[in-house]
């Protein structure tokens, strides 16, 4: 039944599903475009709704990696790996509370400009060059994924399938943008959901529901949910996966660009905010869907693991051909699952493909060559890259197929590559005493170190204990037994064994360990030497109930009052503002019910006369160039609380449409020539 073929219904489900994607791209790159500036391309003119956003944060690492590996994961290791959910949510979580504000305060293109204000462009350098050798590997990764499925299911030449995957990805994400790569992401989104509910309730269908499902899968020892076990060898316990996991995950959500670019896409700090949190539930959902279809896949096959029977050739192959052997005989279906796959492959390679375009555009091209853009020009530049790089990634494809377990090679790549990364922004944000020596050789050291653990386990793999569960068919164990014996074991087995789970653990200590060390011998940091803006304080975010000298020891001797002064005149005042907004709203709709004539809230170029009434309508927020008469009782119309003369000073990384000097010399700027989401914005900023 495996060899059943796809029916032509899956193949139309396929082409809809690809062609979808692609009309996205050419409406929002040829129709709704207003302009090509990359403002619009890398950060959607920072107008994305919630949802769509928490969407695409949901699918653009959640995706074929997530939907081959994880079911292929349970089915081999058990259900350990559910508490991943957990360690998502938790990411999540602090990202939204902790990280994310920060990012959106300070409102760089590139997230890695901010190592550059913090020690200096050589870590910037460093640390974007390794995210682009990152994304650039992960991403073939994500393309060998779903060709590797329609590979196993319908016999089409696994490296067709990849240049169809990565042209059509590469076309929408290059001429539709952010905006493209975001609506996409949604449509996938409920793809790759329907998909997954389609093969569970056939699967359950096929095993005759839960019960069996569940008793099989306990008597072969894959429901697991107890491992406690303190050695760092082992491949899943709680404390690698709650520990290990959440720092793994954290290093994706909090400091990874492709999921920076989409806060900054939202078009407030609490709208960002909610978007993580819906993210948080929807990817714990889709973690434990795909673990309860590896459950289902151990119940189906309990009799006869079709991997040792030399049915399929790798565990990733699994899943579909459990597909194809229980819904080919329903038309649609199979088409369903390919463009389950394909949904989450198109979801990450469009996301890594648009954030490439803006590191190498922004840390490379303006960053170390100091060329200047105008936003125009970058925008079309950022299109040109972001065909070269879909190219790229195609031809590196070749090379990740010989990585072997699809999950495995990605998240160990996720520790080794981003772990440093995480680190270098942890010894930034929390250490002021780390100074750009520090930063530096913690993070060059932290990567070698990763390199050389990665590398050694990949050299030494056969060499180490195989900690599979036990399945059935298998005629190879004693073998197996013998051979290992005859092995002569690396003397630092040991150390290349520890899991990948600790990979980014591991990262981010070395870093903070020999950063903070190197600093302190290369003259530390001084409390006044670091700018408050370029740090997040803990102490107040997580103690800020203790008593004042304990929070003023947690600073480390940095003084935040100016900062906290200044954050909270700004937020006092946009408070006035929203208050005087729904007041003056009020009454220009009350009095343009008595005058069909009544001026616009936002005409700059208005002139405001005296009402049918006598009485003066309230003059614009948002008009500072609104030329008001007296009405005819001579009444004037009364001054915003927030006029031009009252002058406040803010933070100098908060920008404002009008921006003047003040009395004493400093930068200040008036909000009164602001619309009411242009407020909710600029309170994002804190």
């Amino acid at each position: 039944m495996a060899n059943r073929k796809l029916s032509a219904v899956d193949y139309v489900l396929l082409v809809i599903l690809l062609l979808a994607s692609a009309v996205i791209g050419a409406i929002f790159g040829f129709v709704k475009s207003k302009k090509s500036s990359a403002k619009e391309f890398l950060l959607a003119d920072g107008g994305m709704a919630v949802l769509p956003t928490a969407l695409s944060i949901m699918v653009s690492f959640l995706s074929a990696i997530t939907l081959l590996g994880t079911p292929s994961e349970v089915y081999l290791f058990g259900t350990m790996y559910v508490y991943q959910a957990i360690s998502w949510t938790i990411a999540s979580t602090v990202t939204a509370l902790v990280f994310m504000p920060k990012f959106r305060e300070m409102n760089f293109t590139s997230a890695y400009e901010y190592l550059e204000k913090r020690f200096d462009r050589a870590v910037r350098m460093c640390a974007s060059f390794t995210f682009s050798s990152f994304m650039l590997i992960y991403m073939a990764i994500v393309l060998y994924a779903p060709a590797l499925a329609l590979s196993q299911t319908t016999g089409l030449n696994i490296w067709l399938s990849v240049v169809s995957i990565g042209v059509i990805c590469t076309f929408y994400s290059s001429v539709g943008g952010m905006k493209a790569v975001i609506w996409t992401d949604v449509l996938q989104a409920l793809v790759i959901l329907v998909g997954l509910l389609a093969t569970i309730i056939q699967g359950l269908i096929r095993l005759n529901g839960f019960g069996p499902t569940f008793s099989i899968a306990y008597e072969g020892g894959r429901i697991q949910f107890d491992s406690i076990s303190a050695d760092p060898r082992t491949r899943h316990t709680v404390w690698s996966l709650l520990i290990g996991g959440t720092l793994n995950s954290l290093s994706t959500y909090g400091f990874n660009q492709t999921q920076v670019q989409r806060y900054m896409c939202v078009r407030t700090t609490r709208g960002a905010k909610q978007a993580l949190f819906i993210n948080a539930a929807g990817a714990a959902i889709v973690i434990i869907l795909s673990s309860f279809i590896g459950i289902i896949l151990y119940a189906y096959y309990a009799n006869c693991d079709p991997l040792t029977a030399k049915q399929v050739s790798d565990v990733d192959q699994i899943f579909p051909y459990f597909v194809m052997e229980v819904l080919s005989d329903k038309p649609g279906l199979p088409g369903v699952f390919l463009a389950c796959i394909f949904s989450g492959s198109l979801s990450t390679i469009s996301s890594g493909l648009n954030s490439l375009s803006a590191v190498i555009i922004e840390d490379v091209y303006k960053g170390l060559m100091g060329r200047k853009l105008s936003d125009e020009r970058q925008g079309l530049i950022s299109k040109i890259f972001s065909v070269v790089l879909g190219a790229v990634v195609m031809l590196l494809t070749y090379v990740v197929s010989y990585l072997g377990s699809v999950l495995n090679a990605a998240l160990s790549l996720f520790g080794v590559l981003s772990g440093p990364i995480m680190g270098v922004f942890f010894l930034g944000f929390f250490f002021p005493q780390a100074n750009r020596h520090g930063g530096l050789i913690g993070f060059l050291t932290s990567l070698v170190l990763q390199l050389w653990i990665f590398l050694g386990a990949q050299i030494t793999k056969n060499q180490m204990d195989n900690i599979r569960l036990p399945l059935n068919c298998s005629v190879f164990v004693n073998q197996t037994v013998t051979e290992d014996l005859l092995i002569k074991k690396d003397p630092l087995i040991d150390f290349y064994s520890v899991s990948y789970m600790w990979y980014t653990p591991i990262a981010v200590l070395s870093v903070l360990i020999v950063g903070l060390t190197v600093s302190y011998l290369t003259h530390p940091l001084k409390p006044n030497e670091v700018d408050p803006k370029l740090l997040i304080p803990i102490g107040d975010m997580c103690c800020c109930c203790l008593p004042k000298r304990v929070r003023d020891f947690i600073r480390c001797g940095v003084d935040y009052t100016n900062y906290f002064e200044e954050k909270n005149a700004y937020e006092r005042d946009i408070e006035m503002k929203k208050t005087e907004i729904y007041d003056t709203n009020k009454k220009n709709s009350f009095v343009s019910n008595a005058v069909s004539l009544a001026p616009s809230l936002t005409d700059t170029n208005a002139k405001h006369t005296s009402s049918s009434n006598g009485d003066s309508p309230t003059p614009s927020v948002t008009d500072k160039n609104t030329k008001h008469k007296s009405s005819s009782n001579g009444a004037s119309p009364t001054p915003s609380a927030t006029d031009k003369n009252v002058k406040r000073k803010y933070p100098s990384n908060v920008v404002s449409p009008a921006p003047y000097v003040s009395k004493s010399g400093g930068e200040a700027y008036d909000n009164a020539a602001m619309n009411p989401a242009d407020e909710e914005s600029l309170q994002t900023q804190f």
